[in-house]
């Protein structure tokens, strides 16, 4: 049995970082529910962030493909989700920040309409995304709208594998 255990050790640490990090991708159903039942408080929206300012670089990464953890405030412009739809008019500006999980990092892009979850914290608004993504779906189509305020509404909420 110590053999078996040494033999398993010795192979993962001959893998080191050539491990692929393995997602699944996001649905807009499974992000909300995860939203909807965390601790934090955060509110839906649509639109785009702009005017991003005080970048701030996480560490360089060994072995990383040259992506990094970064956080920088910006200005989220577009609307809030009600009942009724996206139609609550915001402009708001957020704290945003991109983690890392090892040599992976998330994204997040300016001036690209997005559907997002906003945290709502004593100090303002945050919106943070990892490698993995989840919290962000860019470009949303029709049915990614309609499927996010049914779940808001209390409607059928089933996250969609991809």
């Amino acid at each position: 049995m110590k053999h078996l255990l040494f033999a398993v050790f010795l192979s993962l640490c001959a893998t080191g970082q050539s491990l692929a990090l393995s997602c699944l991708r996001p649905s807009i159903e499974g992000s909300f529910i995860e939203h909807r039942d965390a601790e934090e408080q955060y509110i839906l929206v649509s639109g785009s962030l702009t005017n991003k300012r005080n970048v701030v670089l996480g560490p360089e990464i060994q072995g990383g493909t040259g992506a990094r953890s970064e956080n920088f405030n910006a200005t989220f412009v577009g609307h809030q989700a009600t009942r009724s739809g996206f139609d609550r008019p915001i402009e708001i500006n957020v704290a945003v920040s991109s983690t890392c999980a090892g040599p992976w990092c998330g994204t997040v892009n300016l001036n690209i309409p997005m559907i997002t979850f906003l945290e709502v914290t004593p100090y303002g608004h945050r919106l943070t995304d990892g490698p993995c993504g989840g919290n962000v779906f860019y470009h949303p189509d029709q049915a990614q709208t309609k499927s996010v305020l049914q779940c808001l509404l209390g409607g059928v909420c089933e996250p969609q594998l991809r």
